[in-house]
């Protein structure tokens, strides 16, 4: 065979080849994995792909401004607050995992300037009826629809360890937590113990809650004694809600207390020893066109471990959380504090939750 037909007949195989090569079908990439629900654990969960894990991100973005009238001074914020709950079911149980990051830019009265601050309010695991890290503290039990009203009861530090069991119609849950400092930054040698009980019935539930504390001697001797006993009594009934709460502490004053009273828990010179306080208050709320209005107010009462001396201040707070679209809420509030501690705070909340 010649050589040019020998190259003449080459080319023709490849153009023959490449002919029918272009009459296959094509091979398709493999598709990317999609995020798909986790119906088991609710709204918003989805599970990440190549994976068992599930999550759900949530928070907000918010303006938040402040007219104090008593002081003459105002501030004004932008915040946010970003959610992450992770979680996956294992044979030990469902394994948890949610973080809390919250954080805000801007000035916190006129006479400051501005400036940014971040925090982490959550940072906890799960296992069953096992929490380990930060939390809300079993104390704080007087939580109330407002924004920014306070009642100055429970103010535990939530970070800690706790444990959860069921016993027939009621929950009950132990744990310790980190102890609270008192106003001259005295902290306890243990942490805090806390015991709670919560139960529900229908539409009605109730929480009681149980601190022992053993406040520093401001002079530098050994721990007190202290403790607290909160509780509170909630229901809700259709567009309505009300609850109330309340509780008494010694030598555990910022259990129930924010008003100031000379500083310490305990102070073994004096012929009190202890400072000792009270806390009452509620809230009613109610559904009310786009928005939940709700009015909440408290007393609370301290009397000095070092002076002897009493302080009362009560709170009212009215607020009212308008929906003006999806996820888009305009919040108006005011809060009046008389007796030892007077003031009148309004504010003004937009906030943008996901």
């Amino acid at each position: 065979m010649k050589l040019s037909t020998l190259l003449l007949t080459s080319a023709a195989l490849v153009v023959a080849g490449s002919a029918y090569a272009a009459d296959l079908p094509a091979k398709k990439a493999a598709p990317a994995a999609k995020a798909t629900g986790c119906p088991a654990f609710g709204a918003g969960f989805f599970q990440i792909p190549g994976g068992d894990t599930c999550i759900k991100l949530s928070g907000y973005m918010a303006y938040e401004g402040n007219y104090n009238g008593t002081a003459g001074t105002y501030g004004q914020d932008g915040a946010f607050r970003l959610i992450t709950d992770v979680r996956s079911n294992t044979d030990a149980g469902v394994v948890r995992g949610f973080a809390r990051i919250t954080g805000s830019y801007g000035n916190s009265d006129s006479g400051a300037s501005s400036g940014s601050d971040m925090a982490v309010s959550r940072a906890y695991v799960q296992l069953g009826g096992l929490t380990a890290g930060k939390n809300a503290s079993l104390a704080d039990i007087s939580g109330t629809s407002a924004w920014n009203y306070g009642a100055a009861l429970g103010g535990g530090t939530g970070t800690g360890i706790w444990y959860a069991l069921n016993a027939g119609g009621a929950t009950i849950t132990i744990g310790e937590e980190n102890s609270i400092a008192d106003d001259n930054s005295n902290t306890s040698k243990r942490p805090d113990l806390l015991g709670k009980v919560s139960f529900a019935a229908g539409a009605a539930t109730m929480d009681i809650v149980g601190v022992s504390h053993a406040p520093q001697d401001d002079n530098g001797g050994s721990d007190g004694n202290g403790y607290a006993l909160l509780g509170r009594v909630g229901v809700t009934s259709g567009d309505f809600g009300a609850a109330i709460f309340g509780g008494t502490s010694k030598g555990a004053l910022k259990y129930t207390s924010a008003v100031p009273t000379g500083g310490v828990d305990y102070d073994s010179s004096s012929t009190t020893d202890y400072s000792t306080g009270s806390n009452i208050g509620g809230e009613i709320t109610a559904k009310l066109g786009n928005g939940l209005l709700a009015i909440a107010a408290g007393q609370q009462k301290a009397t000095s471990a070092t002076s002897g001396t009493s302080t009362k201040t009560t709170t009212i707070g009215v607020d009212y959380a308008l929906n003006v679209a999806k996820g888009f809420v305009v919040e108006p509030e005011v809060i009046f504090n008389t007796g030892d501690s007077k003031s009148d705070v309004y504010y003004l909340t937009i906030h943008r939750d996901f």
